[in-house]
């Protein structure tokens, strides 16, 4: 497999690496927090998934705010319009054939499965794209913000 090229610069690489640091280990800690929660509860359905998925929102909110904030994108991809779009097809496929799975296995004919499940991909396709495009256009704005801040004059 081909490496890909990093895109980031020694200072972006190691806020970088500060950043997953803390999102991991709260993430860590977080998950094992609501695995207790959930033994103790012992509720199945959305409850049951409930804890991991809250930290898990945290973690991706963290994350994508820390990022913004210090104009990092992704040491491998770039925020343009194809790579948005590889992206966002990816997410849908990956749903739809998530659905397509969960209903067949709920007992649906398959004639439903396949319809709920093209609409599931194309509702995931349509809003990450809209979000990518959204943040890239966010980071770009900040991204040009933090390369053009007046560096402080050193005194002579």
């Amino acid at each position: 497999m081909k490496k890909m090229k990093n895109n980031l610069d020694e200072r972006q690489e190691q806020t970088l690496l500060k950043i997953e640091c803390r999102g991991c280990w709260m993430a860590f800690w977080g998950l094992l927090a609501a695995m207790f929660i959930q033994m103790i509860a012992d509720r199945d359905g959305i409850r049951y998934i409930l804890g991991e998925w809250i930290v898990f929102m945290a973690l991706a909110f963290y994350l994508v705010i820390s990022c913004m904030r210090n104009g990092i994108w992704d040491r491998h991809l770039r925020p343009n319009r194809t790579t948005n779009m590889i992206c966002s097809l990816l997410a849908g496929v990956v749903t739809g054939v998530l659905y397509f799975l969960i209903y067949q296995n709920r007992g649906a004919g398959t004639e439903d499965c396949l319809r709920f499940a093209l609409f599931m991909a194309v509702i995931t396709f349509v809003l990450c794209f809209a979000a990518l495009e959204i943040s890239a256009i966010v980071y770009k704005k900040r991204l040009d913000r933090i390369e053009n801040q007046e560096e402080p004059e050193e005194e002579r």
